[in-house]
């Protein structure tokens, strides 16, 4: 056949009446969205809304205070956005090279030529080359096929390959595993098979993951103590005149201080930094929240065919049925000199140690037959399915067979058997009368689905973490004991269920029989769709591990979804982490990823809370027992930036602490409301003791003095977040930590005419204190910095009892 294809002015012609493979809109967010995004929050608007009220206070007032501190609000909103628009853009990056590999090219005809084009450049009637191991991107009908078998497990789930001949029908989303041949594109886009599968995958799925929620819980638990602060401050606190600045300027710093922005803010550069790094590994990340939810699973459902297993047989027993020595590598070279290079002939030849032989003629494998002959010199050779040829032995051949088949347990496998044609006179009888054919058995040969080769690492992972482990698949019931007991998994018939028996319980029996089976076979969409749904309303953790349409439904349905990237082009759309090269070994890095970024958080929330319980307390302290409110808004923005934030942005990039963290919230706020308490406690402390000491002492070094013990308490407050973990950056979080304290002690203590060192100190109200202050402070600050750190680690020990 003459195959021309399209030309050029008939695919011009198609593409502008918009019969083209669509691509799916791209899902990784734009620059710009990015900026907009982060510049455009909620939070930033809350800030933006308190900036406005300051400048109005300043116009009403003219103090300069006002002025300055709007730019030290500003600073904060600035210092945030810039650190999250920078982490999100690098991830993003990171992320559009590494999808680059999952974009697959094909061949086409046209103009009489082949030529490679990307998938969304199909146009209808295009003639689509495909061979072993091409994926059909495009529904069509077969216009020439060479042996060509397709494997259609991914829409289905069954493995079993299919024959296809001149006009059958290609859907998209299947394999092709042997042969090769040309097919037309008739539907394309949208109009797919596979698109039409794919109703569920449309709606939108957001979920928050468990430490998302907890997020929140403190958002609103923040917000609302800033509204109850801010009542109480003006029932018990308010001035005569609305215009009374230290009242305004108090006023601003409680609502600056409780507003989350950097925690919530830095949780989103923890999971931008999670999937950098992951998307570095090779895996493909497409909900930002992914790893983090891959750390909270409880129950993992997967796919055997394409999932479990590769689209690749693989001959596991060769039982010999002669007395022939030679068995495997007549059965090697038969295979070799097949011309039907299918996935059993391929699994077969890889048996190795051919002989030389002068093939005369050949049957090819066919559905039909279910057999494959060839004819060599005097001798024609038989390779069928084990029922249909041992029909075709003697009893005594029979006999011997089956009981070889039973001791060896073969019924797990799929079953071929080997042996030669003893009848018929010619090649060409034996052609015509095969129902009459009389077959000397040489073996039989069990083959299986390959396992993929790092499958292990992720079941021992499932295990080590107490991960549920089920098996959700179309295959056949065979099939899957033989891939379980490959992988060294104990399952009992009584652990088996099949899609029909699914179907005649009831409610309750179908709960039972989900929560406590651990294979499910032979099953459909809808039957992976109500198992995910039901694990789910029983409040387990769920991820539904794929990669064909058939698993669609489920995937997008679980906590996490999961695709390989040799599965359907629409169910990698869908899923939260697409598995580049096929790799179950990146699963445990991502696990502990997701474990990293459950501990950056908690250990970045410890630090900005105890901000939030530190102003809470100073707050109540003023109120109740009418002491000093020591803070300004730029003081806040200082602390923010200094002694929150960049020891926060610097444990999100280096922490590496994978291990469990079962109690986030009680042992954040026992810590938070702990340091908090010292910190007020030990400021309040170097207050007195130095107004005692030094009676002539002003209300503006008081507060500096009150600021700077707040400070190096702080330092010590980070020491015990990075040194009570189980980290293993002690000594560079120590060295930071020391850099910081160097570096705010040399800014407050030194006088010095350098510019930009005047202007740190002024804008921050950074005030000069005499020798014998600093003397007296440092010591106080000292002690409680000590006092606090051992205290902290009392509260570690006291916790972990509680939680064994």
């Amino acid at each position: 056949m003459d195959l021309k294809g399209l030309n050029s002015e008939e695919v011009r012609k198609r593409i502008s009446e918009g019969q083209v493979n669509t691509a799916p809109p791209d899902k990784s967010k734009s620059v710009s969205s990015i900026i907009v995004t982060n510049v455009f929050s909620v939070f930033n608007y809350i800030i933006a809304f308190i900036v406005l009220a300051i400048l109005f206070f300043y116009f009403k007032t003219k103090d300069i205070n006002l002025i300055l501190d709007s730019v030290g609000v500003f600073t904060i909103a600035i210092t945030n956005t810039a650190i999250a628009i920078f982490q999100e853009i690098r991830a993003k990056r990171a992320l559009d090279k590494v999808s680059l590999l999952l974009k697959k090219q094909v061949t086409v005809v046209r103009d009489g030529q082949e030529k490679l084009i990307e998938q969304d450049e199909i146009v209808t009637d295009d003639l689509i080359k495909i061979s072993r191991g091409d994926q059909a991107a495009v529904d069509g009908k077969v216009v020439k096929s060479n042996h060509l078998e397709i494997d259609e497990s991914l829409l289905t789930g069954e493995s079993h390959p299919i024959n296809k001949k001149d006009g059958n029908e290609i859907l998209s989303g299947s394999f092709c595993i042997s042969g090769n041949g040309y097919y037309m594109a008739e539907k394309v886009g949208s109009e797919s098979y596979a698109a039409h599968i794919t109703g569920l995958a449309k709606k939108f799925k957001f979920s928050l993951t468990p430490l998302q929620r907890k997020i929140n819980f403190i958002v609103k638990m923040l917000f609302s103590v800033a509204v109850i602060l801010v009542l109480l401050e003006i029932v018990f606190a308010a001035p005569s005149s609305i215009y009374d600045v230290p009242y305004i300027r108090k006023m601003t710093t409680i609502l600056i201080a409780l507003i989350p922005q950097g925690l919530v803010l830095m949780a989103s550069v923890t999971y931008a930094i999670g999937v950098y790094r992951i998307s570095k590994i090779g895996a493909i990340i497409q909900r930002l929240n992914a790893i983090e939810s891959f750390s909270n699973i409880k129950i993992v459902c997967m796919d055997k065919t394409g999932t479990l297993t590769q689209n690749k047989l693989a001959v596991e027993k060769v039982i010999p049925l002669c007395e022939r020595k030679d068995v495997s590598q007549v059965l090697a070279t038969y295979a070799h000199y097949s011309s039907d290079k299918n996935a059993t002939a391929c699994a077969i030849e890889e048996l190795g140690n051919f002989q030389q032989w002068n093939v005369a003629d050949e049957i090819p494998f066919s559905s039909e037959n279910k057999l494959s002959m060839l004819k060599v010199d005097d001798k024609v050779y038989i390779l069928g399915a084990y029922d249909l040829l041992l029909e075709k032995t003697s009893s005594d051949s029979k006999t011997k067979a089956n009981e070889l088949f039973d001791k060896e347990g073969l019924e797990v496998y799929r079953n071929l058997l080997f042996g030669e044609v003893i009848n018929g006179n010619a090649f060409e009888d034996t052609k015509e009368y095969m129902n009459s054919i009389a077959i000397e058995p040489y073996c039989i040969v069990s083959i299986s689905d390959q396992i993929r080769d790092d499958v292990m690492e992720a079941i021992n992972l499932f295990r080590e973490n107490g991960i549920q482990f089920k098996i959700l698949t179309g295959d056949a019931t065979f099939a899957v004991k033989a891939i379980v007991t490959k992988i060294g998994w104990d399952v009992t018939d009584d652990d088996l269920i099949s899609g029909g028996e699914l179907d005649k319980l009831n409610d309750a029996q179908f709960k039972e029989a989900v929560l406590n089976k651990l294979v499910f076979a032979r099953l459909n969409p809808e039957h992976k769709l109500r198992i995910i749904k039901l694990l789910k309303a029983e409040s387990y953790y769920t991820a539904m591990l794929g990669d064909g349409v058939n698993d669609l439904p489920a995937i997008k349905e679980a906590d996490m979804g999961i695709a390989m990237e040799e599965g359907s082009q629409i169910t990698k759309e869908v899923a939260d982490i697409v598995l580049l090269e096929n790799k179950f070994s990146l699963l445990p890095e991502i696990f502990d990823e997701g474990k990293k970024i459950v501990n950056t958080v908690a250990s970045v929330a410890k630090l900005f809370l105890t901000k939030n319980f530190l102003v809470i307390y100073l707050t109540l302290f003023s109120l109740i027992f009418l002491l000093d409110f020591p803070l300004t808004p730029r003081r806040v923005a200082f602390i923010n930036i200094f002694i929150i934030g960049l020891p926060s942005f610097i444990i999100a990039l280096k922490n590496s602490n994978t291990s469990k963290n079962t109690n986030f919230l009680p042992d954040l706020f026992s810590f938070v409301s702990i340091s908090a308490l010292l910190i007020v406690i030990g400021s309040y402390g170097s207050m007195f003791l130095v107004s005692s000491v030094f009676p002539g002492v002003s209300d503006s070094q008081l507060q500096m003095i009150m600021l700077v013990t707040m400070v190096i308490i702080s330092i010590a407050n980070f020491f015990s977040v990075t040194m009570l973990e189980k980290q293993n950056n002690k000594s560079f979080y120590l060295v930071y930590g020391l850099i910081i304290l160097m570096v705010f002690l040399v800014t407050a203590i030194i006088r010095s005419d350098f510019i930009v060192l005047k202007v740190i100190r002024e804008f921050y109200e950074l005030i000069n204190l005499p020798f014998d202050y600093w003397v007296l402070t440092l010591g106080i600050s000292t002690v409680s910095a000590v006092v606090l750190f051992a205290v902290q680690m009392l509260r570690k020990k006291i916790m972990s009892r509680m939680q064994v």
